[in-house]
């Protein structure tokens, strides 16, 4: 049996256990069953992931004047519709509208209305009197603003959290945050204090209870003789103990030995957040509180999102398009690991198992970044030139112990093919859904 025949078996095998598990009649009850029985879970461990995320955005707001409509955690929110009849008879089982978080709540579009929205009045006035503003050529003060680069300003509004709140280790994310500020010139204080401030913001959530930031089921409560401390991870990988007042300290304070000083604002005895008294809770919770709902809903919905985009006669075979559309990015990724596999063996014969799926991870993750359809968080590298993502992309596995040298034999053997698929594969996934949607290719 030739390679080609084995490969294309277990895309087939591949094809096969999909259906089954997520796109057959069985798998859409199955599955909507299971939504019932795991919400309860899913819906506490959604606001505590979220919240982390939501409320660490207010870093890239208070410190780089980036509005929340364009972080785009917040950005992450869709509204759940029937079909037609006549898209339902194409196969279209439910349909997911973006939902524009600047028409539910046009303030956010503005980090001025914002700051005044979600916070008391006093601190309002400190952050409004200090902040810089983005930089307008011929007008501004070096001194009083600053500039941001589109692959900078797409680290800072969605990659940057993306490789510190996704579960990875703390020495993988600070390997991240450290390539990606050299390449993209933030200097290495800058990148530290905010490390530094995205890392105390998890340590409240997971070790002391705060007023404004603490869950019952989740959250501990600080140890005894704390001092109003806690314990976090810093930039250098080493467990410091830093006193706060509340989660502002953390998210734009100044954290003694942890700041810099054109990056912090002074902190009131009270408590930050503006309360709302006709909701009987905090301003920026009904901001967060919408994030976290529609997750829920739309948790409901997983079933049929999943197995959408399939006919009547569909849900009963396998063989399908809509299993093509899945089958195609697994071919895709069977081609890329053996021509990883054989370019690396060329090269570096005594390769063991181990390191030739690390040089096929990080062809897939360059594969994932640039091409990837259901994906946050790779941003900057789509916005990098090819010369400055090939730095990152080297940079970044060698530091994990990868040769540059076979790093960059990979780039040329494999960037090529990682184009040409990523291409096809969209171009197929766009010609599908617009059938399935509009009844025309």
């Amino acid at each position: 049996m030739g390679f080609s025949q084995l490969e294309a078996e277990r895309v087939s095998e591949q094809k096969l256990k999909y259906w089954l598990k997520a796109l057959s009649e069985e798998a859409i009850d199955a599955n909507t069953w299971r939504m019932f029985d795991t919400f309860d879970w899913s819906s506490f461990w959604s606001d505590w992931a979220l919240s982390d995320t939501l409320f660490s955005s207010l870093v890239s707001m208070l410190l780089f004047g980036i509005p929340f409509s364009d972080i785009v955690p917040w950005l992450l929110n869709w509204a759940i519709e029937l079909p037609s009849l006549d898209e339902f008879l194409r196969g279209v089982l439910i349909k997911l509208e973006p939902i524009d978080i600047s028409l539910v709540f046009p303030e956010l579009t503005s980090v001025s209305d914002t700051v005044w929205s979600v916070f008391v009045d006093e601190v309002a006035e400190g952050v409004a009197g200090t902040r810089l503003e983005k930089a307008v050529y011929g007008r501004s003060r070096y001194d009083e603003s600053y500039y941001d680069p589109e692959a900078v300003r797409e680290f800072l509004r969605s990659t940057l959290y993306a490789f510190t709140k996704k579960d990875v280790s703390w020495p993988e994310r600070r390997l991240r945050v450290e390539k990606a500020a050299k390449l993209l010139g933030i200097g290495e204080d800058l990148a530290r204090t905010v490390f530094d401030r995205l890392s105390v913001i998890e340590a409240v959530k997971e070790k002391a209870a705060t007023w404004d930031y603490a869950w019952w089921d989740g959250s501990s409560w600080a140890p005894e003789g704390s001092g109003g401390a806690v314990e976090f991870v810093t930039y250098d990988l080493t467990v410091e103990a830093v006193e706060y007042e509340q989660l502002f300290d953390a998210q734009a304070g100044g954290l003694w030995d942890h700041s810099c000083w054109e990056y912090c604002f002074w902190t009131p005895d009270e408590p930050a957040y503006r309360f709302d008294p006709e909701r009987l809770k905090a301003v920026f919770d009904v901001y967060r509180d919408f994030i976290v709902s529609g997750f829920r809903r739309r948790y409901l919905a997983t079933a049929l999102a999943v197995a959408n985009y399939q006919t009547a006669e569909e849900r009963v075979d396998w063989r399908s398009g809509r299993t093509e559309t899945y089958a195609l990015p697994a071919a895709q990724r069977a081609r890329i690991e053996s021509i990883v596999e054989n370019a690396v063996k060329a090269v570096e014969p005594g390769a063991d198992a181990f390191k030739l799926r690390l040089y096929k991870t990080a062809a897939l993750e360059l594969y994932g970044a640039l091409y990837g359809v259901h994906r946050w968080g790779s941003e900057m590298q789509r916005a990098l030139t090819l010369e400055e993502l090939k730095s990152f992309w080297i940079g970044k596995w060698s530091a994990d112990g990868l040769d540059p040298a076979v790093l960059e034999r990979l780039w040329e053997t494999v960037k090529p093919v990682i184009d040409a698929l990523g291409s096809a594969r969209l171009e197929a996934r766009t010609r599908f859904i617009r059938e399935k949607l509009l009844g025309k290719r």
